[in-house]
């Protein structure tokens, strides 16, 4: 499992500190902060790789209850992608619209298990990725200038920490297999 923190952190903190700046067409003069694009690019990279996971457990989770949350969690994060999307191309940015590569080396690696082992680690970095997500949100919820992308970060907090109480609920259960 520390591979698997160690993992999203790394890709978190390498798109933060180096693909953020390269990863968007810029068509206009844009008002948005470094902060704003970060988190564009962050929430970009972080919804396409829940996007990814949720298939993923889709397809390879024997529990109908993990195939479920994989199933809430790709369509949640879909429609925030596309809101994201909509909202960055207002302001002429492009957002990513996959996951960052170390999101698809966690995908790469969950891909390769199944049944109870891939159900502890899929929610073990489910709970680790939302943790990160649910920080990332609430900073911009509270600290963008922009008010279509603090609205934005301020629906989807909720979301997030109600994924987080479903994963938690579904560690749970997880761990007793």
């Amino acid at each position: 499992m520390t591979f698997l923190k160690s993992a999203v952190f790394a890709a978190v903190t390498t798109a933060a500190a180096m693909t953020a700046p390269s990863c968007f067409a810029q068509t206009a003069a844009m008002p948005l902060t470094a902060a704003d694009y970060n988190f564009i690019a962050q929430a970009a990279f972080g919804g396409w790789g829940e996007v990814s996971l949720g298939q993923v457990a889709q397809q390879r989770s024997g529990n109908p209850a993990i195939t479920r949350l994989g199933a809430m969690l790709a369509a949640d994060h879909m429609r925030a992608n596309q809101e994201l999307a909509s909202l960055a191309m207002a302001h002429g940015v492009t957002p990513p619209n996959t996951p960052d590569p170390g999101r698809q080396g966690v995908a790469t690696m969950l891909q390769a298990m199944s049944g109870p082992m891939f159900d502890r680690e899929f929610v073990m970095e489910q709970i680790a990725d939302h943790q990160v997500s649910i920080t990332l949100f609430q900073g911009e919820a509270q600290m963008s200038m922009d008010p279509a992308l603090r609205g934005f970060a301020q629906r989807y907090v909720p979301v997030l920490q109600q994924h987080l109480q479903a994963l938690m609920a579904a560690n749970n259960v997880a761990m007793a297999r």
